[in-house]
C-alpha cells in the first residue's frame, strides 16, 4: 500500500521556517501551536528524521535535515501555493518587487537573478534602484540596504557580510612586485581612488593595518562606486572596494588583485515591507541569505 506523502504537513513546516516559530506560524494559519506542532511530527514521523530543534522551545531552529528540506520544498510549496490561489495557474506568474542600490543591484543581485530564475521559474523579480532611506509606505515587497538605519525600523536581517579588498588594473600594477605591494609605503606614493559615497573605505583599510586615518587618504575622488570602479579598470590608480561589486572583474583580468589581505566592511540587511509577507517573499528572502552566504 502506498502511502501518501502528507503535503499539508509540508506545507505547515515551511510556514514555521517563513514565521520563525511555532506560536507565529499558528497565528499565520489560524491553527493552535498544538495543532502546528502536530503537523510537524506527523511529516518527521514520515520522513523518519528530526527537522527542528527541539531544545529551541518555541523557535524554528532547523536541524541539518530540516535545513535541507526547506531549500528543496519551500519554493515548490510557495508556487503551488500561488497556483491555487484565486485566479491562478500557468498562465499567470508571482512577482516580487525589489528596491535596492544601483551599485549592489548592477554588480551582485542581477548577476545571481539567472540562477534564481531557473530555480524558481514561477516567480518574477522586478528591481527597482534608489538610494537613502525607504519610505516604509512604498507598495515594495524587499527592501535591500547597506545601512540597517535606512530600513526605517521595519524588521531586518543581516544576509551578507561584506569584504573589501585592494585593487588596480594589471597595467598599473606591473611596475610593482608582490613584497612591494604589501609594503604601505609603495601605496603612499600611488594615486588613490577614493569613493565619496564610501568615505569608510580608505580609513577602514588603514585601520586594519595599523595606520591613521590620513595616512592613505584618496587622491582621487568619485561620486559613487560604479565610476571608482571604472577608474581603476582605466588604470588611474589604485582602490579599496567590496569584493562582491569586483570578483567578476578579478576573475576576467580587467582588475587585478594586489594583496590577498582583505578587510570587514559592513552588512548587507534586508526587509519585508509592510503587509508584503507571502511565501513567495520568503521563499525570495531564503534564496537572498543562501547566496549571501555563498560568498
Amino acid at each position: 500500500m502506498t502511502v501518501r506523502p502528507p503535503l499539508n504537513a509540508l506545507h505547515v513546516f515551511c510556514i514555521v521556517v517563513r514565521e520563525g516559530g511555532f506560536r507565529q506560524a499558528a497565528q499565520a494559519l489560524h491553527l493552535t501551536p498544538g495543532a502546528v506542532s502536530r503537523q510537524v511530527q506527523a511529516l518527521e514521523e514520515h520522513l523518519r528524521q528530526v527537522l527542528f530543534e527541539r531544545a529551541a522551545g518555541n523557535s524554528a531552529t532547523l536541524t541539518a535535515a530540516g535545513r535541507q528540506l526547506h531549500e528543496q520544498a519551500a519554493g515548490k510549496m510557495a508556487g503551488i501555493v500561488d497556483l491555487l490561489q484565486p485566479g491562478g495557474g500557468r498562465s499567470s506568474q508571482a512577482s516580487i518587487l525589489v528596491d535596492t542600490s544601483v551599485t549592489l543591484a548592477m554588480h551582485w543581485l542581477i548577476p545571481q537573478l539567472p540562477g534564481f530564475r531557473q530555480r524558481y521559474p514561477h516567480i518574477h523579480v522586478d528591481l527597482r534602484t534608489t538610494d537613502g532611506a525607504i519610505n516604509p509606505s512604498a507598495p515594495v515587497d524587499v527592501f535591500l540596504r547597506r545601512n540597517a538605519a535606512e530600513l526605517r525600523g521595519l524588521p531586518s536581517e543581516v544576509f551578507m557580510h561584506e569584504r573589501c579588498i585592494l585593487v588596480s588594473s594589471p597595467a598599473f600594477a606591473k611596475g610593482a612586485t608582490l613584497r612591494e605591494r604589501q609594503d604601505l609605503r609603495w601605496l603612499a606614493k600611488s594615486p588613490r581612488i577614493g569613493v565619496l559615497s564610501r568615505p569608510d573605505l580608505w580609513p577602514g583599510w588603514n585601520q586594519a593595518h595599523g595606520m591613521d586615518s590620513s595616512a592613505l587618504a584618496p587622491t582621487i575622488g568619485f561620486d559613487n562606486t560604479i565610476l571608482a570602479i571604472q577608474a581603476a579598470v582605466q588604470g588611474i590608480g589604485v582602490l579599496v572596494v567590496p569584493e562582491i561589486f569586483v570578483a567578476a572583474m578579478v576573475e576576467g583580468g580587467a582588475l587585478q588583485r594586489l594583496v590577498p589581505a582583505c578587510i570587514d566592511s559592513g552588512t548587507y540587511s534586508f526587509a519585508v515591507g509592510r503587509r508584503r509577507a507571502s511565501p513567495r517573499v520568503a521563499t525570495f528572502t531564503q534564496w537572498l541569505k543562501e547566496r549571501g552566504n555563498a560568498g
